[in-house]
């Protein structure tokens, strides 16, 4: 079976209903994953023990709350119920090893979860380049900034074949960008492995397993589709070593209760070898 990946949908304040960018779902589907969309309804232990990788997708600011700070004026729409909800996924997440990958607000959620802290807006940054750039009048297609990339970087590998290499130790790729928001203090377990030209954190990794975080939107850049492929193979790979685990731990179940009632016959039969012979005289 393919592997399954688990989306957290984003709930419209006013009518309730829960909603996702097909792009997301043809994307995951198109490369044998299979998406499944989920609310805020349900624990999110839930998620991670039925799912074979996690996609956190773009939305609302983080509130920070969630890294010890107060609201500025800055702060824009925030949604408090889903960044609890995928905060402790990403927690849990983490410590069952399932395949992350984070976009957008996503990358920021990770590195909250994992202690991290976030610029609640990049107006306070000097000299910054625009990175807010509106989506409903700039085309998500367009690469409108320049995002260098460590070449000892697992992201570096996954989008080598797509990078304009300029050196040996950086590499250059062309972004959308649509974040007013970025990664200040990086959590535990992760480090930043591409940067804008302005020094701003573009993309963090972990240092084990599989846990990717980018600023753009990837879904939006035909090259970044092997972002897609590389976690998707990473989650099927989950899901092997995971049936593979199950079936151990049903193989073990087995020859314990086999070997019990083995023991149990080994007894019952020294009890009745055992008993005082009654007939003689």
């Amino acid at each position: 079976m393919p592997p399954l990946i688990g989306i957290i949908g984003q709930v419209d304040p006013l009518s309730g209903r829960l909603f996702v960018d097909g792009t997301h779902l043809r994307i995951i589907s198109s490369i044998g994953g299979i998406p499944v969309v989920f609310g805020l309804n349900q624990p999110p232990y839930d998620v991670v023990t039925n799912v074979d990788g996690v996609l956190l997708i773009d939305g609302p600011d983080v509130h920070p709350y969630f890294y010890g700070e107060d609201p500025s004026n800055s702060l824009r729409a925030v949604d408090t119920e889903r960044d609890d909800f995928e905060v402790k996924l990403v927690k849990l997440a983490v410590k069952a090893g399932l395949p992350l990958l984070g976009m957008g607000r996503g990358m920021h959620v990770i590195n909250v979860a994992l202690g991290g802290t976030l610029y609640q807006d990049l107006g306070v940054i000097p000299k910054a380049v625009k990175h807010d750039w509106d989506p409903a009048t700039t085309n998500p297609r367009q690469r409108v900034h320049q995002v260098r990339i460590k070449t000892s970087s697992k992201l570096y590998e996954i989008l080598r074949q797509e990078i304009n290499v300029e050196s040996t130790n950086e590499v250059y790729i062309g972004v959308n960008s649509f974040h007013h928001q970025a990664v200040k203090r990086v959590g535990e377990g992760i480090k930043p492995v591409a940067y804008s030209v302005d020094g701003l954190i573009e993309a963090v990794e972990g240092t084990e397993g599989f846990i990717l975080g980018v600023q753009w939107r990837p879904e939006y850049l035909p090259e970044m589709k092997r972002l897609y492929e590389a976690f998707i193979k990473a989650a099927a790979e989950y899901r092997v070593q995971r049936r593979e685990l199950e079936r151990a731990e049903i193989e073990a179940e087995i020859r314990e209760e086999l070997t019990g009632g083995l023991d149990e016959t080994r007894r019952s039969s020294e009890t009745n070898g055992s008993l005082p012979d009654t007939n003689q005289t």
